[in-house]
């Protein structure tokens, strides 16, 4: 619900800043269509003499002539006969050159996608830009999204992005198609407004240079980076200030030997150089565990007990000290190598 008042709230935004720029674009043609219509109905109310009128009758005759559908007869007065060839012919090329583009460009979206989403992008603050909308990236903002995160996403367009970009905007997220390389696509994404930058492209030296553009125009932004060389991760962590970069060798080699270790370790993960392991165990009645209750397994083994589902379905997350363990129960534990080892399940 909050996500979708959050939404609604960029749409509303983006509408009205979208029609200033294109007040803006159009300003000359718009104040010169109003000063013809303003300079008819002043001379209408002046100098027509075949009926006497107000100013709002003098106003909507001098609509009509510009459709060609005059609503007063045709003035004997030389005066005023100019106001009924002018106001139709020039009236008639402003509306049609511009009048009517802009109601096009305004409320046709479809006309104009890039520059709308460019428009949506300008209304975010304190979000998450995700560079890269390939599988990795797109998994990343679908993710960030479940846990209420505003995203805006870049990328470059190609065989594999183009359902996946159809997809974000579909769901509301802002996705500019351009090369994040350049200083002038990061700033449409709002980068010195933007709270963190996730960088999920596939190539390396076009992530260091994202990363490093990135720095420039904003330094207190957090960057996590995907990269494929460990020696560029570490490097990018002590000299670029990235705060996180991944390698794909750092984050798949400890989840290949969990899985190979134990068919009950399910992921791997680094902290600093430090291995934990994440172990799902199911209880049954042969299981040393069962009877045991939550704290009794946590001091015995030195584990964490992150997650406990019931045989019934019932998820508990971070179960108590005082839980009972029974069979049936599955366990999600996270602990080091040795200390998962430790339970001997």
């Amino acid at each position: 619900m909050r996500r979708g008042r959050r939404k609604g709230s960029h749409i509303l935004a983006a509408y009205i800043r979208d029609t200033w720029l294109l007040v803006r674009q159009f300003r000359n043609s718009l104040v010169a269509f109003a000063a013809l219509i303003l300079w008819g109905a002043i001379w209408l109310r002046l100098f027509y003499r075949e009926k006497p009128l107000d100013f709002g009758e003098a106003l909507y005759a001098t609509l009509m002539l510009v459709f060609l559908n005059p609503t007063l007869d045709f003035p004997q007065s030389s005066v005023v006969r100019p106001v009924f060839f002018i106001v139709p012919i020039v009236g008639v090329g402003i509306f049609t050159e511009a009048v009517i583009r802009f109601g096009i460009l305004l409320f046709a979206k479809s006309y104009r996608e890039e520059e709308w989403q460019r428009v949506m992008a300008s209304t975010y603050r304190n979000h998450t830009i995700v560079v890269g909308v390939g599988r990795v990236g797109y998994r990343v903002v679908k993710e960030l999204l479940q846990v209420g995160e505003e995203i805006v996403a870049v990328t470059l367009m190609d065989e594999e992005t183009g359902h996946l970009i159809r997809r974000l905007r579909d769901s509301g997220v802002p996705v500019i198609v351009d090369d994040a390389r350049r200083p002038e696509t990061l700033k449409d994404a709002q980068i010195e407004r933007a709270r963190c930058l996730l960088i999920c492209t596939g190539n390396d030296l076009t992530n260091l240079e994202i990363a490093l553009t990135a720095r420039e125009l904003n330094p207190n932004l957090r960057i996590v980076m995907r990269l494929f060389s460990d020696e560029l991760a570490e490097r990018a962590q002590k000299f670029l200030g990235v705060q996180v970069a991944l390698s794909s060798s750092a984050i798949a080699a400890p989840a290949m030997v969990a899985a190979a270790l134990s068919k009950s370790l399910v992921h791997a993960f680094y902290v600093g150089e430090h291995l934990f392991h994440v172990a799902e165990i199911n209880l049954d009645e042969t299981s040393p565990l069962s009877g045991l209750t939550v704290g009794d397994l946590e001091r015995r083994s030195s584990v964490s007990v992150v997650l406990l589902r019931r045989s019934d379905g019932t998820l508990v997350h971070h179960p108590s000290a005082n839980t009972l363990l029974q069979s049936g129960d599955t366990l999600v534990i996270i602990g080091t190598p040795e200390q998962i080892a430790s339970l001997q399940v």
